[in-house]
């Protein structure tokens, strides 16, 4: 699953951080080589998306940890639970000869609207992580977000599909899924907003949130109807709102999931790494960032991805790598 076999051999040791799906395909890539590689994670385990931001109803979790399992048998090392700031990337350039960052895109996108601070919000990425979090034993049940009998889904990606689903699974009775377009317009896909429908939930199209309602704690959302208009910078038709459309539909709870941020490691800007304006680090074509020694790869690069996309980009910077270690 993460191995990759190359026929170049080099000398050389390279610190993984991040061990999501670019940062494992990467691994496989350079111990393949007979690069000495450490994986630094600040997870419990490694898998990263594929074990914390996935639910186990869209992917083989056993399939990952058997891929894992294999690099480890290469002689892949895993850190776990470690936190990389700047100062310790420092540690870690003296420490190997390249360090390839594949941190991902772990922080919500923030939704700008009255009632976003009530009880009863939460962020739907935040949401899977903690139940994942809590099916493998590090969170305690009593911790995960309360739902209530009716939940609100804001988005239209995987992200809102997978929250959806997985509040049904644990007996939220009524799940509205809120999309401020039509499904075929849907980052998840029609066909994910339409088997949402098979199990029950009431995909809700052309709505945009207004408002998110309640004293304390949610009580509702106030939802205006939209028609779609000429085509804006991501080549979608613009929702337009409807005069006069506005209505309220009761709930207890509300998970946003407008999107994830790159994530990579605090104060890597101090080691003249630059970014760009989405928080994505900045490579050339050979995956190099501005600092000469440090490669980046997956969605800390791309932004929000798909798992094929990340360990292709994992791959491709492995092998650059490889070639870097090789001149050097």
């Amino acid at each position: 699953m993460f191995s990759y076999k190359v026929s170049i051999k080099v000398r050389g040791s390279v610190a993984v951080v991040g061990a999501g799906p670019a940062g494992l395909k990467a691994a496989g890539t350079l111990a393949s080589a007979n690069c000495e590689v450490d994986v630094y994670d600040s997870n419990p385990e490694p898998g990263g998306l594929l074990i914390f931001g996935i639910p186990s109803f869209r992917i083989n979790k056993d399939k990952v940890i058997e891929g894992i399992e294999k690099l480890e048998h290469l002689g892949v090392k895993f850190f776990n639970k470690v936190k990389v700031t700047g100062k310790f990337l420092r540690e870690l350039l003296t420490g190997y000869d390249a360090v390839l960052i594949a941190t991902g895109a772990w922080e919500p996108r923030k939704l700008n609207l009255r009632g976003v601070e009530l009880s009863g919000v939460y962020y739907a990425f935040d949401y899977l992580v903690s139940k994942a979090l809590s099916e493998r034993g590090y969170l305690r049940g009593s911790e995960l977000p309360r739902l209530g009998r009716r939940v609100a889904v804001i988005g239209g990606g995987l992200t809102a599909v997978d929250a959806c689903l997985t509040a049904l699974k644990e007996g939220v009775r009524e799940v509205y899924l809120l999309y401020r377009r039509t499904k075929e317009y849907a980052p998840a896909g029609k066909r994910e907003l339409e088997k949402l429908e098979e199990e029950g939930i009431r995909v809700i199209e052309l709505a945009i949130p207004k408002e998110i309602l309640g004293k304390a704690k949610v009580e509702g959302v106030r939802v205006a109807k939209a028609k779609l208009a000429e085509l804006d910078e991501s080549g979608r038709p613009k929702p337009i709102e409807l005069p006069g459309s506005e209505y309220v539909i009761g709930v207890d709870s509300v998970l946003v999931a407008i999107g994830e941020k790159p994530t990579p490691p605090p104060s890597i800007t101090d080691l003249n790494v630059r970014l760009g304006k989405g928080g994505e680090i900045l490579v050339d074509d050979k995956y190099m960032t501005t600092r000469e020694g440090i490669f980046a790869a997956g969605d800390v690069v791309s932004g929000p991805s798909r798992i094929g996309l990340a360990m292709k980009s994992g791959l491709k910077a492995a092998l650059s790598l490889i070639n870097y270690l090789k001149e050097g």
